[in-house]
């Protein structure tokens, strides 16, 4: 199967490498040209080349499975719906963007990947006339509320890799992780509120009147949305409780069943083929741009772990966090966010800079620890022009991934990593 996903990987690295725009396609060869050197020169067999480069077909497929969402969307008119719905809520910015924050946390605590395009599809064109930045707007929101949620969601890899490192506990993580990733929010929030949105009390309310929506409709619709969103939790634990796959695949069947079930009710309707070529020219060619960069990156960080470049580093970085002893938990959170910039993924960082934390004697409790890496990693996400979360974002929205990751998180990134450490030390000191 592993060598079927490698056949099926290659051809579309070949077949969708042309088609990339000029900045994507230069980060591609670029993370391309560095994991193929890496894997040749250490001399990696033909086993460890297939698992690099299919390291990331999860990720690709779910992004693919999701983006299926915004055709009942489109159909069903459901843009509108959350417009006159979120417009009648909320008379604000500020009220909008703690609303996006909250609802894109709790999607991405099960849909994962996914929620971007989901999210997307559903606030795009009603954030476009209602807010006055919406690149901003939109990317830190969902950068920054899905990044929040590797501090506490089970099926997060991040999480499970902290807790793989360092022998603490889900169970134990949950409720710090829970609270830290709510502090995230709470300092979003009042960072954009302070220096981005806007205070005027109200925005564009006309479209209400355009529209001429009543409540009843609109009502039924967000029970459509509510419902789907149930379906999608209820079915991903059914999959879980059954150990149908990774937690990934649950995901992604999970998608592609409920998808098709609400698609089906819309075949009939005219516009039924116009929303076909929406998704395909809109959303699933900008997947396809994605896909081979995210199968370069997946190569080159697999090629690094691989290759034992971190074998040099670690007996250095182990004498350092023994001097540094305390000091260790601000340190390596650091390193990690800046091996992320340098394209490193997160999931290669916390391996390895687990191992350190946890063979040195720190007066801290180890949750502590624990909290540390995936501080780390949650910042990662953010701030890491080089993540698959910014990235994507800079696709759809069509913007610059440097805006994204330093130009508009750099403030909060540097705010939430301090207050993460605190917390970190004061759960594990006081708990």
């Amino acid at each position: 199967m592993s060598k079927l996903e490698f056949v099926v990987v290659i051809a579309v690295l070949v077949s969708s490498i042309m088609l990339m725009g000029k900045v994507f396609k230069k980060v591609t060869l670029l993370f391309l040209f560095g994991g193929v050197t890496l894997l040749l020169y250490s001399g990696q067999p033909f086993t460890i080349w297939v698992m690099a480069t299919n390291s990331m077909m999860n990720v690709i497929s779910i992004l693919f499975v999701m983006q299926l969402f915004s055709i009942p969307i489109e159909i069903g008119g459901y843009n509108s719906a959350i417009h006159y719905w979120l417009l009648k809520v909320h008379k604000g910015e500020a009220g909008l963007f703690l609303f996006v924050t909250i609802v894109t946390h709790i999607i991405s605590s099960f849909l994962s990947f996914g929620t971007i395009p989901v999210m997307i599809s559903l606030l795009e064109k009603t954030l476009k006339r209602n807010v006055s930045n919406y690149e901003r707007f939109i990317s830190t929101a969902i950068s920054r509320s899905y990044a929040l949620v590797v501090l506490w969601a089970p099926g997060t890899i991040n999480l499970l890799l902290v807790v793989q490192a360092t022998g603490v506990g889900w169970i134990e993580l949950f409720i710090p992780g829970l609270i830290l990733s709510l502090i995230g929010i709470v300092t979003s929030y009042v960072i954009e509120r302070k220096l981005n949105l806007s205070a005027k009390t109200t925005i564009v309310g006309d479209y209400i009147s355009d529209c001429k929506l009543s409540d009843t409709p609109i009502r039924g619709k967000v029970y459509h949305i509510i419902l789907v969103v149930l379906s999608l939790i209820a079915g991903t634990m059914i999959f879980a409780n059954m150990n149908v796959g990774s937690s990934t695949n649950q995901i992604m069947l999970t998608g592609f069943i409920v998808v098709l079930t609400w698609t089906a009710f819309f075949v009939r309707r005219p516009n039924f083929k116009t929303a076909l070529s929406a998704y395909w020219r809109d959303r699933l060619l900008k997947a396809v741009d994605l896909a081979p960069l995210f199968v370069s990156m997946g190569i080159f960080s697999t090629a690094v772990q691989q290759a034992g470049l971190f074998n040099f580093i670690q007996p250095a970085l182990q004498v350092i966090a023994n001097a540094m002893g305390l000091w260790s938990m601000v340190l390596v959170p650091i390193l990690m966010i800046l091996c992320a910039i340098a394209g490193i993924h997160p999931f290669v960082s916390i391996v390895l800079f687990g191992q350190i934390l946890t063979t040195i004697q720190l007066p801290i409790a180890p949750v502590s620890v624990a909290l540390c890496l995936a501080l780390g990693g949650s910042i990662s996400y953010i701030i890491s022009p080089f993540a698959g979360i910014v990235l994507t974002l800079a696709k759809f929205i069509n913007c610059r991934t440097f805006d994204i990751a330093l130009r508009w998180n750099w403030l909060y990134s540097l705010l939430f990593f301090i207050e993460g450490i605190v917390f970190a030390y004061v759960w594990g000191h006081f708990r």
